[in-house]
């Protein structure tokens, strides 16, 4: 997260600081989100160095199609979710969604009328026929909140045609419509997909915040937490999948180094 008033140079180094490639911007640390921006949207702004991201055309405020990037199990659909929730909860608190309302419940849930979900079926792929379906429902307004968000999970297995399909949403989607492609491996996306679409990039996560999950959340004790985070390669969802032989096999190696 990065404030408006920040310049140009601010957001390079931040994100090379970081990184990462774009950075959400706000207010305040606390406030509504206004856009996102990256380094791409920098560089096309050089003429404009140091001025107040506000006052940069190149900031996306609330941008409707999104790439979301990076490694397994490091939260981007999770992050994709709380996207939803965030634009359709009617009482978000310090600019982010409650989390507990009717509302934000059923899209965690994935219930929530106005969000969808599109994954690989048992063929390991998402068909033609699932996205024309998304986009057809796309085209109404929203039935119980204020945006549709489609989540299109595992965007990499989007079988060619099914890309195609999705092109002239993408290039003019509804007013009240949001798509978030989900995927660990953005380059199997057509060139044409990613062009038009902003992207978010996920790093790995750190032992240390994994940890951290897997106690507070998982009820994980301390050895077993710092075990599995160690060999999970920066990734939530891998630790999650360890099993107990794993926990002690990866307990024994921290051991070993020690």
């Amino acid at each position: 997260t990065i404030s408006s008033q920040a310049t140009c140079d601010d957001v390079v180094t931040e994100l090379v600081r970081c990184n990462i490639g774009s950075l959400i911007v706000r207010d305040s640390p606390n406030g509504p989100v206004l856009g996102i921006i990256t380094e791409r949207d920098v560089l096309k702004a050089q003429a404009a160095n140091r001025v107040p991201l506000q006052q940069l055309p190149v900031v996306k405020f609330m941008t409707s199609k999104l790439i979301s990037a990076g490694p397994d199990g490091v939260g981007k659909r999770a992050a994709a979710v709380a996207l939803a929730q965030l634009v359709n909860c009617p009482a978000p608190i310090d600019g982010d969604a409650c989390g507990t309302c009717a509302s934000c419940t059923r899209v965690a849930r994935l219930v929530h009328a106005d969000v969808f979900l599109v994954e690989p079926g048992d063929t390991g792929v998402i068909k033609v026929d699932q996205v024309r379906e998304v986009v057809e429902r796309t085209a109404y307004r929203p039935f119980e909140g204020r945006r549709r968000v489609v989540i299109v999970d595992e965007a990499d297995a989007l079988l060619a045609e099914a890309q195609n399909a999705l092109l002239k949403t993408l290039e003019e989607p509804p007013a009240a419509s949001m798509f978030v492609l989900v995927t660990a491996r953005p380059d199997e996306l057509l060139p044409t997909v990613r062009s038009r679409c902003q992207q978010l990039r996920f790093g790995r996560l750190s032992p240390g915040d994994i940890a951290a999950v897997l106690m507070e959340r998982h009820a994980y004790s301390a050895p077993d937490a710092h075990a599995a985070a160690s060999a999970a390669d920066g990734s939530l969802g891998l630790a999650l999948e360890g099993g107990s032989a794993a926990l002690v096999e990866a307990r024994e190696a921290a051991a070993e180094m020690l």
